[in-house]
């Protein structure tokens, strides 16, 4: 007669077994912070910075945390008790009323997700959608106009700054944060300390080599290469974009310029320049191939030929075998069209900008066209 005591015990019947919605929420992580009535803003945001900072967040994302909160606050009005999913959707909605970015109304989603589903235990996101990021081209400055905009830095520091920026690719917290010890001027290469792959050695220009030898030799290693107003500070980043900003002035760049700037032309120039995915995605710290992948969108390649210029060799191979006289040169664009371009009497409907520069150009721009867009006739076909 065989035991019974190791026997196993009979499945459950289906109606016995609970649904997950009625399982004990033992099992589940205990909420960061307690929401309670007598939970007042001051309180609870205390909580959340503390419970941040444990976590080691940045400094700077916890201003972005306050800054959110401190507006989400303006408008609910109310404990934190009493926030619910009514709430929420009305001060999303009133963000998309003020035609506010993609980039800030998704930032409000994710930190009041994190701030109240994720810390407080609640449920009131779940049904908030993060807008779709747009994926436009970054703006890339040309050699001639980054050799311009580093000509125009007025003293050492500055071109020294624009100059790694450039040359090695930093954002500005790598920028700012650069010590003496992080360079080292006998193997012409640096240390960046980024924040998503940790840190990474990049290759020094020789043209900045001096600077930083002499520097390196006279300053303690502790010290930050760009001090800031106090001893033992750093320069803040929107003094580097103030700097950006004042050469891009005095280069005379009609494209937007900023520090990301230099470092989306530092990729694009590399892989002009024969450089490979992987050497600019170990060179920039990007985590993900894709985000490098982008670059190769900027990039033209130079075999390319544009269908215009065909165009020009097909009617030049045609006057050639008709033997016609040559044509007139045009300084626009030659014969390729049925009219010349002309900029004389133009009538657009621009508002009247009498004192602007552009608008002695608004006013000498033609907008109509003369017959067909090309001068290519079709032979005709007779029909039999």
């Amino acid at each position: 007669m065989l035991a019974t005591n190791n026997a196993m015990p009979p499945f459950p019947s289906p109606s016995v077994v609970r649904p997950p919605s009625l399982v004990s929420p033992s099992h589940s992580p205990s909420p960061a912070i307690i929401l309670t009535p007598d939970l007042d803003w001051a309180t609870f945001w205390k909580e959340i910075s503390a419970t941040l900072t444990r976590r080691n967040y940045r400094p700077s994302t916890r201003s972005q945390y306050r800054t959110v909160l401190r507006g989400f606050y303006r408008y609910a009005r109310c404990s934190p008790m009493q926030i619910n999913e009514s709430i929420v959707q009305g001060y999303l909605s009133r963000l998309v009323d003020a035609n506010t970015s993609w980039n800030w109304l998704g930032m409000n989603i994710s930190i009041l997700r994190h701030l109240f589903d994720k810390l407080a235990g609640r449920t009131i996101t779940a049904r908030c959608v993060t807008p779709k990021r747009p994926h436009p081209l970054p703006e890339i400055l040309s050699r001639e106009e980054a050799l311009a905009l580093l000509a125009a830095a007025p003293c050492t520091r500055d071109q020294l700054m624009l100059g790694l920026l450039y040359g090695c690719g930093l954002k500005v917290g790598e920028l700012c944060r650069l010590r003496w010890a992080d360079v080292d001027t006998a193997a012409g290469r640096l240390r960046a300390c980024g924040t998503l792959r940790g840190q990474r050695m990049l290759h020094i220009p020789p043209d900045l080599l001096p600077v930083l030898t002499l520097g390196k030799a006279r300053c303690p290693a502790d010290d930050y290469i760009f001090q800031g107003r106090y001893a033992g500070s750093h320069l803040s980043g929107r003094i580097v974009e103030m700097i950006v900003r004042k050469a891009h002035r005095a280069a005379g760049i009609l494209k937007p310029v900023t520090a990301m700037t230099l470092r989306h032309t530092f990729a694009v120039h590399s892989l002009e320049n024969g450089q490979t995915i992987r050497a600019v995605q170990d060179a920039l710290g990007h985590r993900c191939v894709k985000t490098t992948l982008r670059y190769n969108r900027c990039t033209l390649p130079e075999t390319l030929v544009s269908p215009l210029d065909r165009l020009r060799q097909m009617m030049r191979e045609r006057e050639q075998q008709t033997a016609l006289p040559p044509p007139v040169p045009d300084p626009v664009g030659g014969n390729l069209f049925k009219e010349p371009l002309s900029l004389d009497n133009l009538e657009l409907p621009f508002r009247d900008e009498t004192t602007s520069v552009a608008a002695g150009f608004y006013r000498l721009l033609k907008t109509h066209v003369f017959g067909r867009f090309l001068c290519l006739r079709r032979p005709s076909i007779r029909s039999g």
